[in-house]
């Protein structure tokens, strides 16, 4: 699973720690992409995992934007992943292979409240992360109620998974959402060979690791 990673560590603490309890749930099943300067944090988090470090550039937004739209898919194909997934929009717009997103909170869409710099950017990033993605995650109800108020998307259809303090049912949430996005592409797309877990010799059933809403 290809993890983006490239913004993790650069201004959003609350982003940096969901990217975190992801990387330790989920080590050995890892490809992340990430900053140069944070490749060692994420070897110390995931001794397992494969780190992709990007080029020094992606410290700024936009570079940051073309390299996930040019490079992620490249480096999909060079692991041959089963899922891409962006820990928050925007997401890789072509790329071969099934896209998982999380949305931690859908506050831009709201016209009732006053709007910050930024917002409109925000607001364009997560209608196009929705239409495009294979399967949406969100941290909790709230957020899944107001993508069907503000977009349509039905709240149903959303993934919410458990707090990041129980590490074992988070990850284990997560690996749903990787297969449910994995068995949403064509296979001319390419082998779809996810994992078998070992932790406990089968998978968990969906309504035990998160619900839907």
């Amino acid at each position: 699973m290809l993890l983006d990673a490239t913004a993790a560590r650069a201004h959003d603490v609350a982003l940096s720690d969901y990217v975190d309890a992801l990387v330790r749930g989920l080590d050995r099943e890892l490809v992340i992409a990430c900053q140069p300067g944070d490749a060692d944090h994420y070897r110390r988090l995931a001794p397992e995992a494969v780190i992709e470090a990007g080029p020094p550039a992606l410290r700024w937004r936009l570079p940051r934007m073309l390299w996930r739209q040019f490079a992620l898919p490249r480096i999909a194909r060079l692991h041959d992943v089963d899922a891409v997934h962006s820990p928050s929009p925007p997401v890789p717009l072509v790329i071969a292979r099934p896209r998982v997103v999380t949305v931690h909170d859908a506050r831009c869409l709201d016209r009732t409240v006053p709007a910050h710099p930024g917002d409109l950017l925000r607001r364009i990033a997560l209608r196009l992360a929705v239409r495009s993605a294979d399967e949406i995650v969100a941290l909790r109800p709230g957020v899944a109620n107001s993508l069907e108020q503000a977009l349509g998307f039905p709240a149903h259809d959303v993934l919410v998974v458990p707090a990041a303090d129980d590490l074992d049912r988070f990850a284990a949430a997560h690996r749903v959402a990787y297969r449910a996005a994995a068995s949403l592409v064509p296979a001319e797309t390419g082998p779809i060979t996810l994992p078998v877990l070992e932790e406990s010799g089968t998978d968990p059933e969906p309504g035990a690791v998160g619900r839907r809403h």
